[in-house]
C-alpha cells in the first residue's frame, strides 16, 4: 500500500513524506537520466536517515506514479518521466515546491477548463437540497474570511470540492481535487489580492444561484469566465517573467531540473 500525501495547512497542498522528498531531491541533486539506476532501499534508508519501510513505501509510491521502474532481480531505474509519469506527479511535485513551467500551466487550464465546466452542469442537474446547504456554508466561510481581510484558498478549494461533490459522479471530484491541490500554491498567491478574493466570491455566490435554479448554460458560462481571467493572469504573469517572485511568496520554489521536465547532463 503507498502513502497518500498529507495535506499542509492553509492552501491544501499536498505534502509528500519525508522519504520521498528525499528521493526526490537525490534525483534533483544527481539529474539523473531515464534508465540511470537508484540505489538501493539500505543506500536510501542510510543517505535520509531514515527505516528501510519508509524508503520501501516511498519507492512504492514512485513505481504507481511511474516515476520509476522496479525490475525484478535489477533494481529500480528512472523512467522517462516527461512522457510516463501521471499527473499526480505534477501534484506531488509541486507539494515538494517545484513551480510549473508556463507551459504546464497553461496544458493544466486546458484540461482543468472543461472538467470545471461539466462539474458546474451535472450540478446543476444532480444537486440536491444538502448540495445547496454545502455551498452556502462554504460561501459563508468565504465571506467571513475577506472581512477579516484574509486569504482564501483553503475555502476557494472547498468550494469548489462542494461544486464537484453536487455533481455525484466521484470520479470526477477525485480528478478536480488533483487540479485544486496542483495549484494551491498558484491560487495563494492569487488570493492575496482582496480585489481578486472578493470577485471571486462573487462569482461563486452566482454560480450557487445558478446551481440552485438549475441554470447549466448560466452556471456553464460563469465557469468559462472564472477560468479565463485566471488563466489569463497566470499567462501574463509567466510570460512577464514574474513566476518565481509569485511562487516564492506561497513558499514554492523556481522550476528545478528534476522530474516532469527531463533534466539535462550535468554541466
Amino acid at each position: 500500500m503507498t502513502t497518500r500525501p498529507q495535506s499542509s495547512s492553509g492552501t491544501g497542498r499536498a505534502t509528500p513524506p519525508p522519504a520521498i522528498a528525499g528521493i526526490v531531491n537525490y534525483l534533483r541533486e544527481r539529474r539523473l537520466q531515464p534508465g540511470d539506476r537508484l540505489p538501493s532501499e539500505r543506500d536510501f534508508a542510510e543517505r535520509l536517515g531514515v527505516g528501510r519501510n519508509a524508503v520501501r513505501e516511498a519507492l512504492a509510491t514512485l513505481v504507481t506514479l511511474r516515476v520509476v521502474d522496479s525490475r525484478p532481480n535489477s533494481g529500480i531505474f528512472l523512467r522517462h518521466v516527461a512522457q510516463e509519469s501521471s499527473f499526480e506527479t505534477l501534484v506531488m511535485l509541486a507539494g515538494l515546491g517545484e513551480a510549473p513551467s508556463a507551459e504546464e500551466v497553461d496544458e493544466t487550464m486546458e484540461v482543468r477548463r472543461p472538467l470545471e465546466v461539466l462539474a458546474a452542469s451535472l450540478a446543476c442537474e444532480r444537486r440536491t437540497e444538502d448540495d445547496l446547504r454545502r455551498l452556502d456554508a462554504v460561501q459563508q466561510r468565504t465571506e467571513a474570511v475577506l472581512a477579516r481581510g484574509g486569504n482564501i484558498v483553503g475555502e476557494d478549494t472547498e468550494f469548489h470540492l462542494a461544486l464537484a461533490a453536487a455533481s455525484h459522479n466521484s470520479v470526477l471530484v477525485r480528478v478536480l481535487n488533483a487540479f485544486y491541490e496542483f495549484t494551491a500554491g498558484r491560487r495563494a498567491v492569487w488570493f492575496e489580492s482582496q480585489a481578486e478574493g472578493a470577485a471571486s466570491a462573487t462569482d461563486h455566490r452566482r454560480l450557487i444561484a445558478h446551481v440552485a435554479a438549475r441554470d447549466a448554460t448560466a452556471a456553464q458560462q460563469l465557469v468559462l469566465g472564472h477560468m479565463t481571467r485566471a488563466s489569463r493572469y497566470w499567462n501574463e504573469l509567466l510570460e512577464g517573467g514574474l513566476a518565481t517572485s509569485a511562487t516564492s511568496a506561497s513558499g514554492a520554489a523556481a522550476p528545478s531540473t528534476v522530474s516532469h521536465r527531463q533534466p539535462g547532463p550535468t554541466p
